[in-house]
């Protein structure tokens, strides 16, 4: 994949581009070109300043959403180093984070609040999808393009796992190993 200049902009640690960003640009590039070779007559309020509004939109957009990267969009403080006598759950769920598992799940799910119940405090350190669109954060699209059939289901290491699973199966699943 070629790099882009916009891979990390907002968020350094992100190892993938920002499709949403990354297509405004390319329509506002677009757009730019086509005002500049098409509506050189035309007055500066006609052409270029709607155009340069929609282009702050855009980079103001980007700056302020960032980039998530990971299913999440975790920030900073979920993934941070932990002690080693921070609690058990808290350093499983960091463990799942860098090994890019998820937890995909409905906000409705009981079962998923389940499996949520586990992780206690640690709770927003699990690498969370949301698959239902009326949902916080929800992305669909992952959900329906991952053919998750029913909630809650763990990826990892790209294998599914349906069903609420026990912290020490996560564990064995992803190879944490708690010292």
């Amino acid at each position: 994949m070629v790099a882009s200049p916009l891979v990390g902009y907002a968020n350094p640690k992100a190892e993938r581009p920002c499709s949403l960003p990354l297509l405004a640009a390319r329509i506002v590039q677009f757009r730019f070109s086509h005002v500049v070779m098409t509506h050189t007559n035309r007055p500066f309020w006609q052409s270029r300043l709607p155009l340069m509004a929609l282009a702050g939109m855009a980079v103001l957009g980007l700056t302020l959403t960032g980039c998530a990267s990971g299913p999440t969009g975790a920030n900073s403080e979920a993934t941070a180093p932990l002690a080693a006598d921070a609690p058990y759950e808290a350093r499983l769920a960091n463990h799942l984070a860098e090994q890019d598992a998820a937890m995909y799940g409905a906000f409705w799910c009981p079962h998923c609040s389940d499996q949520k119940e586990l992780f206690g405090d640690a709770i927003d350190r699990v690498p969370y999808v949301e698959c239902d669109p009326e949902g916080e954060n929800a992305q669909p699209d992952l959900c329906t393009a991952k053919e998750i059939k029913g909630y809650p289901t763990w990826e990892i290491d790209g294998e599914f796992y349906p069903g609420t699973r026990s912290l020490e199966e996560l564990a064995q699943l992803s190879g944490f190993e708690a010292e």
